[in-house]
């Protein structure tokens, strides 16, 4: 959230974001397309709660008032002696007051969302009347449970006016330093995402209660903006104002989206969904994941997605439990369901629908419409577009707000725009893969879709571990080179248009991007990024000599270390010094230092126990005895075809990173191009690959470790760093790789990766509501829970 907070005066806030509402013919023409499991209930039908000690949800008067109130309902609230007292009297006064109709107010401080596993809880909230009754709330006045799926407006409440306000007006950029403060910041940005990620919101409000005083917040995928704190027992009317005329809204206008439709449980759609997976084939990895998906615990939704391809028509589909969700609160917000078609006439097979807020530029074009330039090409190895559109008047506004009130200033806010893409192939994650061979044989997929797209002049710009997918094809699993969002086609790359902000995902962009927030992005940063998710998914799920205890201090080290700068976050040492040097040294992982256990300290894949072979036994003289007797058999291990392509890549690399320094100006090499042959099977395209490395690779000289920079001629640099300018080599390398037969069986062992993460303990921990920033980084626990969220990225234009 840094550099997107903003704090206005109250009568700002309610021109820019709360327009008065216009009168509506009927009581049903506000409500949206949302069911009434989301859309607040006559008042009629509100669970009756009047007769409680606590009147937390007390319904109010049959008759609320047609006019704003003139009245502060909250004037005779006594200051607050405990956080309790505040769910009380606040919560009771404005339930007294009945300023929305069809929704109360409730207290639910203690007790989290039963179905969400981070059981966190806000501590009041304004309820659609209909949904009280799930919360819990006892009838001898007790608090009951967070309902994030239903909760209208999260209240959260502190003590302390200075000490627990989450914003700083004295800053600049209205952040608070203080770390109680900062922690406040965290907590209510995790109770955003939270809300955004169990309903189909546009935007939400917040109200804060920081002892004597109140805030109105609102946010959307671009920014923040609060009102300045006020004495709400002195101007409580401006909340009362604030509540009237947001609960007279449309729902469009409260923040709902309207192109999402809530399904009934016992709808005709939600039992259709139901009867698709009733009987699921062992193998039918697609139809089991969307059975897990159908949790009773979430909402399940209709989803309109407009078809660009026939402006004249929307094409609908059915979707439940996210399979992914991406954390934070502003950014792109992306969410992917494996859905069913709804459109009438539609079959039953499974499609995959992406839902995110793209970032709105002239120089990015939208992912469906690059999808489809692909297919015209006949690039292989990437996704079949099925529909895709941006979801009309869903766009954020805090971006176009801002530089009203920061004039002069340049706005680090970005435009975003609701959309949704449909394509055909429903993948899985890279991480799920059998055995290594498996693991190369998909990313040699991988490359070779990035390879025939930047022959047609298009540039990913986000290899990440997310986005290369495992796919079942005619010939076994292959890749899936996924997420073109951040693509670009090569003639719109210039120096000058860029704005100081980076591309990617962290964990995997090139150690030259780290360390230049500005630049662009070209095939060797790409490349470097398919060898850093190598390695990251490699050292976490194959055997290998790294001490199993130290793995995730090297994970961390690697993937997500860096160093603070004015500028902004640098790369970590790790990934810079094993890019300069070619070798990925474990000397401060296994600490050895007599080197007892003969141990390296260079990292080195191994074959699995089960899997050694065994030498004939020798026979050796005895001292006790004249006899000779065999020696014990000793386990003999073949050296891992994946060393080899280790190796080799980080001499290319290590010898364009020393060029670099240097300055030394590089001539590509001439090197052939891949065959496109849209029907082509792996099997046909691998003989390619095979034929063409073996006279690439027949000196042994270019497999050997690249030692001292300072030993190796500035040609044989060249010649090494030149493998690099083109995709060829790679491919090479790969398909020779997968041309020996020495490939384990089944060398996949259990993850090493902490599944909580891990970051060394002095280090201050980044609230898990807050989005990345270019102060903040997320580690890399974040990129493989699919449950919950993605890698994070930062979106550079």
């Amino acid at each position: 959230m840094h550099n997107k907070i903003t704090c206005i005066e109250y009568d700002a806030f309610m021109d820019e974001f709360v327009p008065e509402p216009v009168p509506q013919p009927s009581s049903s023409s506000s409500s949206s397309s949302l069911s009434s499991s989301a859309t607040p209930t006559n008042a009629s039908t509100n669970y009756n709660l009047r007769s409680r000690s606590r009147s937390r949800c007390v319904s109010g008067p049959t008759s609320p008032p047609s006019q704003p109130p003139t009245t502060n309902p909250l004037k005779s609230v006594p200051l607050p002696k405990t956080e309790v007292d505040m769910y009380d009297t606040i919560i009771s006064a404005l339930n007294k007051a009945d300023l929305c109709p069809g929704y109360q107010f409730a207290s639910t401080p203690h007790k989290g969302d039963p179905s969400e596993d981070t059981k966190q809880a806000v501590d009041c909230g304004l309820y659609p009347s209909s949904a009280i009754p799930r919360l819990g709330i006892t009838e001898d006045g007790g608090f009951g449970r967070t309902d994030w799926s239903s909760v209208e407006i999260a209240i959260e409440c502190k003590m302390h006016a200075t000490d627990h306000d989450p914003f700083d007006e004295r800053m600049v950029n209205e952040e608070p330093n203080a770390e109680t403060r900062r922690s406040v910041l965290g907590q209510i940005l995790s109770y955003m995402e939270l809300i955004f990620r169990r309903q189909q919101r546009t935007f939400q409000f917040m109200l804060l209660f920081i002892g004597g005083y109140a805030r109105i917040v609102r946010v959307d995928r671009s920014g923040l903006f609060a009102t300045k704190k006020f004495n709400y027992r002195a101007e409580g009317n401006k909340l009362a104002v604030f509540l009237w005329r947001y609960s007279r809204l449309t729902a469009a206008l409260r923040g709902h989206d309207p192109t999402a439709v809530r399904l009934e449980p016992d709808s005709p759609e939600a039992q259709r969904m139901r009867n698709r997976v009733k009987t699921v084939a062992p193998d039918d990895y697609v139809a089991q994941a969307f059975k897990n998906l159908l949790d009773e615990e979430w909402a399940w939704w209709k989803l309109e997605v407009p078809d660009e391809t026939d402006p004249t028509k929307s094409r609908f589909f059915l979707v439940a439990k996210p399979h992914f969700q991406a954390p934070g609160v502003v950014g792109r917000a992306t969410r992917g369901h494996i859905a069913l078609e709804a459109t009438p006439g539609a079959g039953d097979d499974f499609v995959y629908l992406k839902d995110a807020w793209r970032v709105v530029v002239d120089t990015i074009q939208k992912e469906g419409v690059i999808l489809e330039k692909l297919r015209e090409k006949k690039v292989r190895y990437v996704p079949t577009l099925v529909c895709h559109g941006d979801i009309p008047g869903q766009k954020t506004v805090s971006q176009a707000v801002w530089p009203k009130y920061h004039p002069g200033q340049t706005c680090k806010l970005k435009k975003h725009q609701h959309y949704r893409l449909v394509v055909e192939e429903v993948g899985k994650p890279l991480d799920q893969f059998k055995n290594s061979y498996e693991l190369i044989v998909a990313l040699w997929c991988c490359v070779m879709a990035h390879s025939q797209a930047y022959e047609e002049g298009i540039i990913h710009r986000d290899i990440s571990a997310g986005n290369l997918l495992l796919y079942k094809g005619e010939d076994g699993w292959l890749g899936l080179l996924n997420d073109w969002e951040l693509s670009k086609e090569l003639q719109q790359q210039t120096e000058e248009e860029r704005q100081p902000d980076r591309t990617g995902t962290w964990q995997f962009m090139s150690a030259r991007a780290l360390n230049k927030h500005t630049k662009t992005i070209v095939i060797q940063d790409e490349l470097e990024s398919f060898f850093h998710v190598l390695l990251y998914v490699a050292i976490r799920l194959l055997p290998h000599n790294c001490d199993e205890s130290q793995v995730p201090q090297l994970l961390y080290d690697y993937f997500d270390d860096y160093i603070p700068h004015p500028t902004g976050h640098l790369c970590g040492t790790r990934k810079h010094t094993v890019m300069c040097t070619g070798v990925v040294s474990l000397a401060p992982y296994n600490v050895d230092p007599k080197n007892v256990g003969g141990r390296e300290q260079v990292l080195r894949f191994l074959f699995p126990e089960s899997e050694a072979t065994s030498d004939s036994a020798e026979p050796t003289s005895s001292a006790a005895s004249s006899s000779t007797e065999p020696a014990p058999k000793s386990k003999q291990f073949p050296a891992h075809p994946l060393n080899s392509i280790v190796d080799e890549l980080l001499c290319w690399f290590s010898a364009f990173y020393v060029l670099q320094r240097e300055h030394v100006p590089l001539v590509p090499a001439a090197q052939k191009k891949a065959p496109v042959d849209g029907k082509a099977t792996w099997t046909k395209i691998k003989e390619w690959a095979v034929t063409e490395a073996k006279s690439q690779y027949n000196d042994p000289s270019t497999t050997k470790l690249p030692g001292t920079t300072a030993q190796i001629s500035q040609e044989v640099l060249k010649e090494r760093a030149a493998m690099l300018s083109s995709h060829a080599a790679l491919l090479r390398l790969l398909g020779a790789a997968l041309d020996d037969g020495t490939w384990p069986d089944a060398d996949r062992c259990a993850d090493r990766k902490p599944k909580k993460g891990w970051r060394p303990k002095q280090l201050d921990q980044v609230p898990k509501g807050e989005t990345i920033q270019q102060s903040k980084k997320r580690g890399s626990e974040v990129l493989d829970d699919q449950s919950s969220s993605s890698p994070s990225k930062r979106s550079r234009v």
